[in-house]
């Protein structure tokens, strides 16, 4: 469990250690939590036993998902975000009820597919400019109970569209 603001990053691609950054007044707090011996650090990260699977989990009161390779984990918006290279990012938000996805589309934005994935996930993919560059988002609704949707927000401008488009379809259990 992270003090808020947090950071968590994979350091090394070769490695599961995390690097947690606490972001204080003062400056960042970090510590290095290896999971063969993780331990807590005061003020920077409270870790507990998890389950013994070969990759790490983000969980969330409401939803767990994979960590994907390539993202750190940030607290800059609610639950939590993901940035990769190139601007990439990774957010949820929901559960929510969304009758219509064609709702979540922006002005400006280009629908280039559509599709649906695994157990009923719809999937948007849209196109849009930014700062006079091409940029892509992929909106994934992921069925929840009652009707409500978990709207996975995977954006990137090129050449990180294939690691936000895989990094979100692998932390949903979709690649």
């Amino acid at each position: 469990m992270p003090y808020w603001p947090y950071t968590f990053e994979l350091p090394d691609a070769e490695s599961e250690v995390v690097l947690v950054t606490n972001w204080r007044a003062d400056g960042p707090a970090t510590a290095l939590v290896d999971p063969s011996d993780a331990q807590s650090v005061p003020g920077v990260v409270d870790v507990e036993p998890g389950p013994d699977h070969p990759f790490w989990v983000i969980e969330t009161s409401g939803f767990d998902a994979v960590w994907p390779r390539g993202f750190s984990v940030e607290s800059s918006v609610a639950p939590y975000c993901l940035v990769g290279e190139h601007d990439s990012s990774i957010s949820v938000q929901g559960p929510a009820h969304v009758a219509d996805p064609d709702e979540l589309i922006a002005p400006g934005q280009t629908v280039v597919d559509r599709r649906t994935m695994g157990e009923g996930v719809r999937v948007l993919e849209l196109a849009y400019e930014h700062d006079g560059e091409p940029w892509w988002q992929g909106l994934y609704l992921l069925p929840r109970k009652g009707g409500r949707v978990l709207v996975f927000t995977a954006q990137s401008r090129e050449p990180g569209v294939t690691a936000a488009r895989h990094g979100v379809e692998w932390m949903m259990g979709l690649a």
